[in-house]
């Protein structure tokens, strides 16, 4: 008895190449029927993607746009004040939460809308926001705001 590596007919080491390219192991039926259910899958999840689609970021950063208007009011600041002001206002954070929690626009957008140096400073000042939860040092008509846009 002869022990050793059986040769590969030709079938077979079609189908191993093919098993090397990252595709399946197996016959030509079921090659077709694993493409058509990857393809289903994929045309099915594509349409329900809308949090990443651009009518999706249109809408949001307009929505922002609008909170931003409303939030810089309510706090009784201008937009050509922002630069003078510490990346850490605290009337500066509570804006971009409000932001933050009602849309999806990116940290980058918050930073450079309410100048705040750095998306992760935006992120470092959302989190402390969050974890201390006092808001007494805020004016009053900025508190009313952020508790009609309900955060």
């Amino acid at each position: 008895m002869k022990c050793g590596l059986v040769p590969l007919s030709r079938e077979m080491d079609a189908r191993c190449s093919h098993l090397r390219r990252g595709w399946y192991w197996g016959s030509q039926a079921f090659g077709e029927k694993m493409l058509k259910l990857v393809a289903a899958t994929l045309t099915r999840s594509a349409n329900r993607n809308y949090r990443s689609s651009l009518e999706r970021k249109a809408h949001d950063t307009s929505r922002a746009e609008q909170l931003l208007q409303e939030g810089l009011r309510a706090a009784g600041l201008k937009a050509q004040e922002l630069h003078r002001l510490r990346g850490s206002d605290r009337r500066k954070v509570a804006i971009a939460r409000a932001i933050s929690e009602q849309t999806l626009v990116p940290q980058k957008w918050l930073a450079e809308r309410l100048v705040m140096k750095s998306p992760a400073n935006v992120s470092q000042q959302l989190r402390r926001f969050g974890i201390d939860g006092k808001r007494s040092d805020l004016p009053l008509s900025l508190r009313s705001w952020l508790f009609f846009v309900k955060i």
